[in-house]
């Protein structure tokens, strides 16, 4: 799966320490800050997929670095943490479409069900559904059927990963061939490689899944695409 990364910018460093223990748990790399202009430098070098802020730090504040944030990224998710004093600094809040606020202290549990809810949106986003009970995963180049690894040779990988970024479009036959044979010369005979590279992967499919339908179309003019109808 998509492997998560977190940046927390927090000032107080017992805060900072005894969060960033608890949130190691759940992501790859949690990035850590004292104050916000090293967050948003961070967030620069790092590219965290969640972010996570205190409201109140020396030389940039968590709303400003947000801001700063929402600038070139409208869809990260950022998180904000506030003491009850700071609620009404969140009115600068409401055009920076935080993902949600916490109150400090923050409750463990609390804070990790918010982390876990928003790993699981990263990691969704990963995942096709090609049909009933079939996906692939774009991060890894993987086929699961009924969440089971489903085997695949190099070049049914290769085929399916091309046809995932073309989803819902036809793929020339062409754009294929150098896809998949990407190691070779393509002549005129991988115009029939590539004819039943597709008819096995589709026979492979239908057999494991029970499916009448073919996961791959032909057109004659246009090329290849997935039929994914979720049937």
């Amino acid at each position: 799966m998509h492997k998560v990364t977190l940046l927390y910018a927090e000032d107080n460093q017992e805060s900072r320490e005894n969060y960033t223990f608890v949130l190691k748990d759940y992501f790859h790399e949690v990035y850590t800050a004292k104050d916000g202009k090293e967050a948003l430098a961070m967030y620069h070098e790092k590219k965290p997929d969640i972010v996570l802020l205190d409201v109140t730090m020396p030389k940039m504040d968590g709303l400003d670095v947000a801001a700063a944030i929402r600038e070139e990224d409208e869809e990260i998710p950022i998180i904000m943490l506030t003491a009850h004093s700071e609620r009404e600094k969140l009115l600068r809040a409401v055009p920076l479409k935080l993902e949600k606020y916490l109150l400090k202290p923050v409750n463990t549990k609390i804070l990790q069900n918010t982390m876990l809810e928003l790993i699981q949106k990263i990691e969704y986003k990963d995942i096709i559904q090609l049909k009933e009970g079939l996906t692939w995963n774009k991060i890894s180049n993987s086929l699961f059927y009924q969440e089971q690894h489903f085997k695949l040779t190099v070049k049914e990988k290769l085929l399916i990963q091309l046809l995932c970024m073309t989803l819902g479009d036809y793929c020339l036959r062409n754009t294929l061939i150098y896809h998949v044979w990407h190691d070779e010369i393509p002549d005129t005979s991988h115009d029939k490689k590539l004819t039943k590279l597709v008819s096995r992967l589709n026979k492979k499919i239908m057999l494991e899944t029970g499916s009448e339908a073919v996961l791959i179309e032909n057109s004659y003019a246009f090329g290849y695409r997935l039929n994914n109808t979720h049937n």
